[in-house]
């Protein structure tokens, strides 16, 4: 199996392993808890921490992994029309995709300071958690949208595929920008995801 292959079934895989892993999660684990409602997102944080310290890293790794194909897709278009706006969206999706590390690493030792009964450590660590994700989630739903603008001037790739990594970026960083904890987030990751299984589908197809 070649690189190409190996690239697209990344994009089509990890993403919707990872996507389904946080709302099963977020649904059977945390019992329906989000950061919108902090008493109840701490308490199950903290009931099931090791549960948290385990999935989140990993469900984090299987995001970088298809974002990780999106530089194969960047590198594909040097040279041409798009390469430079992909190339800059490319950027903003690694500093952002970085940043999110650090609201995974708050949100475990949120839940590590619940469970151990730290509850004056667990509020701020949330906090902390909570404003670097909506920073770093803006800055990565920014670069996503460049990428796909690239695609469309390049169009290197059907414009459906690009238009739907525009709209979902935008989405994205509107409602990080205006509510960051809504559960409306939820349709701009979707369209997110939605996008990587495209575009690996699209790099299946392609011939060599």
């Amino acid at each position: 199996m070649d690189s190409r292959k190996i690239t697209g079934l990344s994009m089509i895989i990890a993403p919707v392993v990872a996507i389904l892993g946080w709302i099963g999660m977020g649904i059977i684990v945390l019992d329906n808890a989000s950061p919108g409602d902090p008493a109840k997102w701490m308490s199950e944080l903290g009931a099931n921490s090791e549960v948290v310290k385990f999935v989140m890293p990993l469900i984090t790794v299987l995001f970088l992994i298809a974002i990780g194909g999106l530089n194969r897709i960047k590198n594909s278009m040097e040279g041409g029309e798009g390469h430079m706006m992909a190339g800059f969206g490319f950027l903003l999706v690694i500093l952002g995709s970085a940043a999110q590390l650090g609201e995974v690493a708050f949100t475990v030792a949120t839940a590590e300071a619940v469970n151990t009964n730290n509850m004056s450590v667990a509020p701020a660590m949330l906090a902390g958690g909570q404003a670097i994700g909506a920073t770093s989630t803006t800055v990565t739903a920014i670069g996503f949208a460049l990428i796909g603008i690239g695609i469309l001037q390049q169009k290197n790739f059907t414009p459906l595929v690009a238009g739907l990594m525009i709209i979902a970026g935008i989405f994205a960083t509107a409602m990080s920008l205006i509510d960051y904890e809504s559960p409306l987030m939820m349709i701009g990751y979707l369209g997110m995801v939605a996008s990587l299984v495209w575009l690996g589908a699209s790099l299946l197809r392609q011939e060599d």
